[in-house]
This record gives structure tokens, sequence and C-alpha cells, in this order.
């Protein structure tokens, strides 16, 4: 009786979480140089699995009626929400290997750029990003640590973006980003003394931007 109930409960839970995934307005700008204005939803990755084509795609549909279609990095330049003149978010793919690129949002632009991303690490079957671990919904405009469990940042001259966190715990942060940042004495002290922790990465990105 107790594990059909830890079951059910199981299912339940599963079932919320999916129901908390929203098609949000946005634009599709494609590298053919076309825009695709309408309803998006972005996918969450689970590092647990691998996409049957190694592709993570963006749903694309003109309205609630319309027929559902997807994109991938081959196909996306980048995704556009807003919700505003001051209140836009950008997703773009960046390349996290030589062979596999992931979507991602811009958090800070400069000689270094911070992204974030959400991954699930629990489930079996691909999502779509709603926030966080548990996929609470995601609000594009605003910027919060805890919206996200993957930063990654790339230089202008660099191909592959270094991750500053990742979903699965290996290198520390601090070790990360004092090697990444190791061009700029003012962001490594603060690394050093802690003044920058894992929730001050932005912080820590837009004062190295501002490095001499």
């Amino acid at each position: 009786m107790k594990t059909k109930l830890t079951l059910l409960f199981c299912l339940l839970t599963i079932s919320l979480s999916y129901s908390q995934y929203n098609w949000t307005e946005g634009e599709l700008v494609l590298k053919n140089g076309s825009t695709l204005k309408g309803k998006i939803k972005l996918p969450m990755i689970s590092k647990n699995i691998l996409a049957i084509n190694g592709k993570e795609k963006v749903k694309y549909r003109t309205d609630r009626k319309s027929k559902t279609k997807k994109y991938d990095e081959t196909q996306i330049a980048q995704v556009i929400f807003r919700k505003s003149a001051t209140e836009i978010a950008y997703f773009e793919y960046i390349p996290t290997s030589k062979n596999k690129k992931g979507l991602f949002k811009v958090i800070s632009a400069g000689k270094a750029t911070l992204y974030a991303r959400s991954v699930s690490i629990s489930h079996s079957t691909p999502m779509y990003m709603g926030g966080g671990a548990y996929a609470s919904p995601l609000n594009y405009w605003h910027y919060s640590f805890s919206d996200f469990n993957e930063f990654y940042v790339i230089r202008e001259n660099e191909k592959i973006a270094s991750p500053l966190i990742t979903a699965r715990i290996s290198s520390s942060f601090k070790n990360r980003a004092m090697a990444y940042f190791s061009d700029c004495p003012e962001v490594v002290s603060k690394l050093e003394t802690k003044t920058y922790v894992k929730k001050d990465i932005k912080d820590a990105i837009d004062a190295y931007n501002q490095c001499n």
C-alpha cells in the first residue's frame, strides 16, 4: 500500500511539473535572416539522457491552434522574448564542447559573456524550460541566480564556453572562476576572500568586464 501511494505521489508530482511549462510570445531569429513571431517553448535538458540526434530543439507555433514546428542550433541565431522596451530576454546556442552546443540565456554581455540555463538531472524524459531544476515557471525578463543551475562564460575570441557552475558537482566555482579570471587581480582577490561566491557570479563577470 505504501509503495502504491509513493508511486501515485510521484506521478502526480511529474504531472504538475509538466503542467507548469508555458508557451511564451517571442521571436525566433533564424540564420537565414528571417524572423518568426509567435509562441515559443524552450527545451530543458536532462543530463541523464541524450537526444536522439544530439540537438536541443526549440518548439514554435504561430498561435494556439497552429501546428508546432521544431528548430535547432543549425537554424536558430537567437531567441528573443520582449515584455517591454527595457525588459528583453535573449537566448543563444553556445558551444560547450567541440561537438555540442547548448541553448542558454544571456545574463551579462561584454568581453566575457555570461550564459545560464536550467538542467534536469533527475528525469528520464526530455522537458521544456519552465525554470529551476524542478520546472517552476521561469521569469524570462528578470535575472535570479536561483532560476538556473548551470553557468558558462565565453570571451569574444574563444571558440568553446567554459563552465563556472554545473548541475553535476565537479570542480568548485571558486577554483574555476579564479583560473578563468586570472588576468584580473581585483576579481581573483574577491574570489579568494569569498566576497564573490556562487550567487555573485553576475557581479564577478560585470567586474571582470570593467577590469583593465
